[in-house]
């Protein structure tokens, strides 16, 4: 990438070589920013891009989606208080893995009052951040049928960040709320719901989530009262910063004659002569553009077992990564993840 020095007038006199340069080198051609090599450094970018680090950690929802499914069949009338712990072997960021081996565990207590709203508290921990505690969630909402088919939650989330004492870099978290919005209808054994979040904060975020799932319910199975088994398909879409090196005619002009001071004419001469594709990046600005579109394809397959006051919810995730436009350096490679959470639930 071109580092910017003070101009220099008096290279005017390689303006002419410079108008053979552009003519060979115009287009709006597009350069693959390089990809970071350090972790912390890669650590940073995420958090800054989107800081819903462990987005794919919040089992928090399964307290309240197996709820909904007591209201919609009826069996739900009292308040209750929810204890629960999770684990999750890998995390993932909109299906994006960071490329590194990590788990992460999570805690939280979740109230649901019978008149449907609700407030939630969660912890999560990860194996390969510093700190490894890094986020706090608060969540109030409310929940609700339109019919006995048909359920919905509205919510807000809030989210405090632990960051590190002693670091070389500055991690941001520009996204610290969101309002979430969920909706779902049963027909037959298929479930069909949809999910969308506004993230906000010092910059702000989309997420759009379409699901489709097939329900199944055993009850008194052994010692077991009851054995749900629900494998989903969706689909996220959202925005998010895509950065780039873009060569443009104009500014090649003016970068090419700060070029020329710092490394020289000769070298430079040497480029145009045998590495024109090097000089191009050289040449090239970097360029960030907020960009909307299909993030990642996902198969979940959950299956959770309850036992009087106690649920074990154990699910394995597949993720088929999607890059968004512009986004050439993003790792499509399939990745996959198991998570296992305990519930206690409490009548009040």
């Amino acid at each position: 990438m071109m580092h910017y020095l003070h101009k220099n007038n008096s290279t005017i006199k390689h303006l002419a070589f410079l108008g053979l340069v552009f003519s060979l080198l115009l287009g709006n051609t597009t350069v693959q920013a390089q990809e970071l090599d350090n972790y912390d450094s890669l650590l940073a970018d995420y958090a800054t891009l989107d800081s819903l680090l462990l987005a794919e950690l919040e089992n928090d929802s399964s307290s309240l989606m197996s709820i909904l499914e007591d209201i919609m069949n009826e069996d739900y009338i009292k308040s209750q208080l929810t204890f629960r712990a999770g684990y999750t072997s890998n995390i993932t960021n909109a299906g994006r893995n960071f490329g590194i081996q990590q788990y992460g565990l999570n805690a939280g207590v979740a109230f649901y009052h019978k008149s449907g709203i609700f407030a939630d508290v969660s912890g999560y921990y990860n194996s390969d951040q510093d700190p490894k505690y890094n986020t706090t969630i608060a969540s109030v909402g409310y929940m609700g049928v339109f019919g006995p088919k048909w359920n919905y939650y509205l919510s807000y989330d809030h989210f405090f960040y632990e960051k590190p004492q002693d670091t070389d870099y500055v991690i941001t978290y520009p996204l610290t709320n969101s309002l979430n919005a969920s909706t779902n209808f049963l027909f037959s054994r298929f479930n069909i719901g949809g999910d969308y979040s506004f993230m906000f904060g010092e910059e702000t975020a989309h997420r759009g989530r379409l699901n489709l799932s097939y329900y199944l319910s055993f009850r008194d199975v052994w010692f077991i009262d009851r054995i749900n088994f629900s494998p989903n398909l969706s689909m996220l879409a959202g925005n998010a910063n895509v950065t780039s090196t873009v060569f443009n005619q104009e500014m090649a002009k003016e970068n090419s004659l700060e070029l020329i001071e710092e490394i020289g004419l000769q070298q430079f001469r040497f480029l145009y002569n045998n590495d024109r594709d090097q000089l191009k990046e050289l040449l090239s600005e970097e360029q960030t553009n907020n960009v909307f579109g299909i993030m990642n394809y996902s198969i979940f397959v959950p299956v959770s077992f309850n036992i009087k006051k106690t649920t074990l919810l154990l699910n394995y995730s597949l993720n088929f990564p999607v890059a968004l436009p512009g986004e050439t350096d993003l790792d499509t490679t399939p990745n996959s993840y198991f998570s296992a959470t305990l519930l206690f639930t409490f009548s009040l």
